[in-house]
C-alpha cells in the first residue's frame, strides 16, 4: 500500500466514523445540531479525500452531481414541513440505498472488465452492498408513500 491510499483509507475512516457519530447525535433534539455538524465535516472530509484519489475518472460527473443535488437538498430542506420529515428521511434513505447498489454495479463491471476475476474480499462487500441498497431503495419508497 501506498503512502497516498494508507491517507485516504484513514480519511474515509474518519468520514466513517463522524457519519455514525453525527447519526447517534441526531437522535436527540437537543443534539441535533451537533450530529448535523458532524455529518458536515464527515462529507467535507470524504469529498476531499475523494479528490485526491487518483481513480477519479471525470471531475465532470462530480461536478454535474453537485449542481443537481445541492439545489434539491436546499430546497427540501426548506420546504419540507417538520411533520413531514420522516418522509423525507425516509426518501433520501431510500435514495442512498439505490446509489450504494448503483455504486456495487459499477464496482464489479470495474472489477470484472477483461479477463479478470475479483476475488472474494473484493465480491463480499459488493454483495452486501448490492443486496442492502436494493431492499432499502423499494422498503424506504414505501415507507415515504405511507404503505
Amino acid at each position: 500500500m501506498t503512502i497516498e491510499q494508507i491517507v485516504l483509507s484513514i480519511a474515509y475512516l474518519v468520514t466513517a466514523v463522524l457519519f455514525i457519530l453525527g447519526l447517534k447525535f441526531l437522535s436527540s433534539p437537543r443534539t441535533a445540531r451537533v450530529g448535523n455538524i458532524l455529518a458536515m465535516i464527515g462529507m467535507a472530509i470524504a469529498v476531499v479525500a475523494t479528490g485526491f484519489d487518483l481513480r477519479i475518472v471525470s471531475w465532470t460527473d462530480i461536478i454535474i452531481g453537485a449542481v443537481i443535488g445541492v439545489p434539491i437538498g436546499l430546497v427540501s430542506a426548506r420546504l419540507v414541513k417538520m411533520t413531514a420529515m420522516p418522509q423525507m428521511v425516509a426518501l433520501f434513505n431510500g435514495a442512498g440505498g439505490g446509489a450504494a447498489a448503483l455504486v456495487s454495479a459499477g464496482e464489479f463491471i470495474r472489477l470484472t472488465q477483461g479477463s479478470a476475476t475479483p476475488t472474494w474480499d473484493q465480491l463480499l462487500p459488493i454483495i452486501i452492498s448490492s443486496i442492502i441498497g436494493s431492499v432499502s431503495l423499494p422498503v424506504n419508497v414505501f415507507c415515504w408513500l405511507g404503505w
